[in-house]
């Protein structure tokens, strides 16, 4: 686990900001990487990972991702905040490439004529988490097009491969197909 000084530096700020009771930062993983405070009387609920600048909490089942996070604040241009990314595994990064081709030059023109369209969020080993949106995100077909188009697709890399939906299609705005209700 590592966080910058500047990243502690700005989560020590927030916490001082809203009255001071922080143990320090909770990092979850729910198909990216999400931060959060943990008060004082809740962070014996959680595992504590060794950090230098900060005290920094998981979930057990966000354990070993969170010990794999790097966290750094980026405070200029128009995507400042906190960046939370990981080492890769050897393998991880030629893998993300080749998918991340696919998606860009297969998928996403065939979805987004559904006005849609498919983001890889992560690749860890053989599963590849993704949220869809647009026309995706709440579509009644979506795990159809997950499972029978992009997974099978993406078996032809390698037939291990599972794609994992993180998406929050109840939250889904204008979805191309609407599941009938019963």
């Amino acid at each position: 686990m590592k966080i910058t000084e500047k990243a502690a530096s700005k989560v020590r700020e927030i916490m001082e900001a809203h009255g001071g009771e922080y143990a320090g930062i909770l990092i979850t993983f729910e198909g990216g990487y999400k931060l959060d405070l943990v008060k004082e009387d809740d962070a014996s609920g959680y595992v504590r990972i060794e950090c230098p600048h900060l005290g920094v909490f998981s979930r057990q089942e966000d354990l070993t991702r969170a010990e794999a996070a790097e966290v750094d604040f980026i405070d200029e241009g128009p995507s400042s905040g906190f960046k939370v990314t990981r080492e890769r595994r050897e393998g991880d990064s030629l893998l993300l490439s080749q998918i991340q081709e696919i998606i860009d030059n297969e998928i996403n023109p065939a979805v987004a004529m559904h006005g849609g369209h498919i983001t890889i969020l992560d690749v860890e080993g053989k599963r590849v988490f993704v949220q869809m949106g647009g026309g995706c995100a709440g579509c009644g077909m979506a795990d159809v097009t997950l499972k029978s188009g992009v997974e099978t697709r993406l078996q032809q890399l390698d037939p291990e491969i599972v794609v994992v939906d993180t998406t929050d299609h109840a939250s889904g705005s204008n979805p191309y197909y609407a599941p009938q209700k019963k």
